[in-house]
């Protein structure tokens, strides 16, 4: 197995003029379900904000590339439920870094999860602190 970072994603799959497209893109493609590559909840948090903050990527989009990721059989995640879990939250209206976070605290049984972000609390029923 072989761990992938943000900037292979990036440049494989939405970085195209970039000079590192080609092998990062190559690298994704040998990866088998033998040989899978490893993806974890914080490098697809990255991810999604470079897509919207560097790129411009709107979204949909953001979430479906996450979706195509979950979905594929050459990777595997340090917690693929709570990925799914949270593109389920996303797709719904939550912000995707917040429904990570969310399915962690689901995952490990956390009771409440308090926030000063308005738009959590509501989506997420987290507490609001101020």
């Amino acid at each position: 197995m072989i761990g992938i970072d943000t900037n292979v994603l990036v440049r494989a799959l939405v970085d195209v003029v970039h000079p590192h497209h080609g092998p990062a893109k190559e690298l994704l493609a040998g990866l088998t379900e033998a040989e899978p590559g490893f993806v974890t909840q914080i490098t697809l948090a990255e991810l999604y904000w470079v897509m919207a903050k560097s790129l411009g990527i709107d979204r949909e989009s953001r979430l479906r590339v996450i979706r195509g990721l979950i979905e594929s059989p050459t990777l595997e995640f340090d917690d693929g439920e709570g990925v799914v879990r949270a593109l389920s939250l996303a797709e719904e209206g939550a912000d995707f870094p917040d429904a990570l976070i969310q399915g962690a605290m689901e995952l490990f049984g956390i009771d409440e999860t308090v926030t000063f972000d308005k738009a959590a609390s509501k989506r997420l029923g987290w507490r609001l602190l101020a």
